[in-house]
């Protein structure tokens, strides 16, 4: 018999607002007004311009992270505004330890905290942004999430919003430890032994919710507003889109 399969999201302690899930497995949403997101300094991006629509007009980020802390409180985990997440050389270091896979490292930087002692700038740890590299294909249709428009000349795409959470289909689930669904990039999944070993080590400015939990919140729904994406006339010569690099 086939055991069944849990699977959590792991993300910054501001989605365990009561409007963004209805249980919250690990973690406290009071962590956010302790740490807070961190800023981001001189950060490149690369810009994508779609010649069919600009309001598919986007932006990718290059290169690495550097961090400014609002606070001198220092977490196991760093987010941004943009849900990017970081984590001290020592949480790292817990996931390589135990196996874990899904993810990869990558080098990142603190550049200031804010209010924090002269004396105490040595204990700044070594930081390192964690780029979920898993994936589950789609979603179970039970989400409710499903593809609503696909650019054809930017490959912009538009995802309907879950219902019932982010149900994992399991059969498309590549088997990592860290992982993500189609059309929601921003939300890192985890398996079940990466949620114990959180909570047996607590691990502390993050929150773990079942994946089935997560509840939209008062943003507006993609599919209840298919003007706000789809052109008027899809029927112009396709062109490409261009990449500029900015900062």
């Amino acid at each position: 018999m086939n055991q069944i399969k849990r699977f959590y999201s792991l993300g910054p302690p501001r989605s365990a607002k009561p409007s963004l899930a209805d249980n919250v497995v690990y973690g406290t949403v009071e962590w956010y007004d302790k740490y807070q997101d961190a800023e981001l300094e001189k950060v490149r991006y690369e810009q994508i311009k779609c010649s069919l629509d600009p309001r598919h007009d986007r932006r990718r980020r290059i290169g690495n992270l550097r961090l400014i802390l609002p606070t001198s409180h220092i977490g196991d985990f760093i987010w941004t505004i943009y849900s990017e997440c970081i984590v001290s050389d020592r949480v790292l270091n817990l996931f390589k330890d135990s196996g874990f896979s899904g993810f990869e490292a990558r080098t990142s930087e603190i550049v200031r905290v804010r209010r924090l002692p002269k004396n105490e700038r040595d204990t700044i740890p070594r930081i390192w942004e964690l780029v979920t590299t898993g994936t589950a294909g789609d979603a179970s249709p039970e989400s409710g999430i499903r593809l609503l428009y696909r650019c054809p000349v930017c490959d912009y795409t538009r995802y309907s919003s879950f219902q019932e959470g982010i149900i994992v289909d399991a059969q498309q689930w590549d088997g990592t430890d860290f992982f993500t669904v189609k059309g929601y990039p921003s939300f890192t999944l985890i398996a079940e032994r990466v949620k114990d070993l959180i909570v047996d080590h607590r691990l502390t400015n993050c929150a773990i919710i079942k994946a089935t939990d997560l509840r939209w919140g008062k943003l507006p729904r993609p599919e209840e507003h298919p003007e706000n994406f789809i052109p008027a006339e899809e029927g112009r010569p396709k062109t490409t889109c261009q990449l500029r690099t900015s900062t």
